[in-house]
């Protein structure tokens, strides 16, 4: 008499098509909003573009600027993906600026940039810039930290200004200047910064007051 026995269910395998749904449709993002600014983006063109249903946008990402967030933050994590800390802060400076620089000049980075500035009357554009800033601090705040532990800035100094006229000054020349950052340029760039940071530095120092010295008596 043959005994049946129960069947085992196998199990699921997990799918394996989501990661890549997601990058299309985040790569679409960009390239839309590259081609027609954030106002004008339509989700209805992204799915076109990534070649999926608008719902299964809208059942990840509910909001447009939900989408686009999330678009530019994986846009951000892909132009400084090759970037690992030198260990000296002009090395670090250095392969920051030349990450921004490649990212700046592929032509959908560009137009991102452009309508940026271009539509940052926008509440909603202002809230995802603001977004933006937030996100990339992340990276230069770990680039000073490492520099303030090695000692080659001073610990509870504003560096921020630093990071600010780094990133401002490549910004103009790429965006309002139109001409090409060369490797010379960023070189000159950040030997002029650090000048400046560590100059300043010592003035700090040297204007905090010290306490007297009281004679001995002989």
């Amino acid at each position: 008499m043959d005994v049946e026995h129960p069947k085992v269910a196998s199990p699921k395998r997990a799918l394996v098509r989501g990661e890549p749904i997601v990058s299309g449709v985040l790569s679409a993002v960009i390239e839309e909003m590259a081609r027609v600014g954030y106002g004008a983006l339509r989700v209805e063109d992204v799915a076109a573009r990534a070649r999926v249903n608008k719902t299964t946008i809208y059942r990840r990402w509910p909001t447009k600027s939900e989408l686009v967030r999330a678009a530019l933050a994986c846009n951000k994590g892909a132009a400084f993906e090759s970037f690992t800390l030198t260990g000296s802060l002009r090395g670090d400076l250095l392969g920051m600026a030349r990450c921004f620089v490649e990212a700046a000049g592929q032509p959908e980075g560009l137009s991102v940039m452009r309508m940026l500035v271009a539509e940052g009357a926008d509440p909603e554009v202002a809230d995802l810039h603001k977004a933006m800033r937030e996100d990339h601090e992340t990276l230069p705040n770990a680039v000073i930290a490492s520099a303030v532990e090695r000692g080659e800035l001073t610990e509870g100094a504003d560096h921020r200004v630093v990071m600010v006229a780094f990133f401002g000054a490549i910004f103009h020349m790429v965006l309002v200047m139109s001409e090409p950052v060369t490797e010379a340029i960023i070189e000159r760039l950040v030997d002029v910064l650090l000048l400046g940071a560590l100059r300043c530095e010592a003035r700090e120092a040297a204007a905090v007051p010290r306490p007297a010295r009281t004679r001995r008596r002989a």
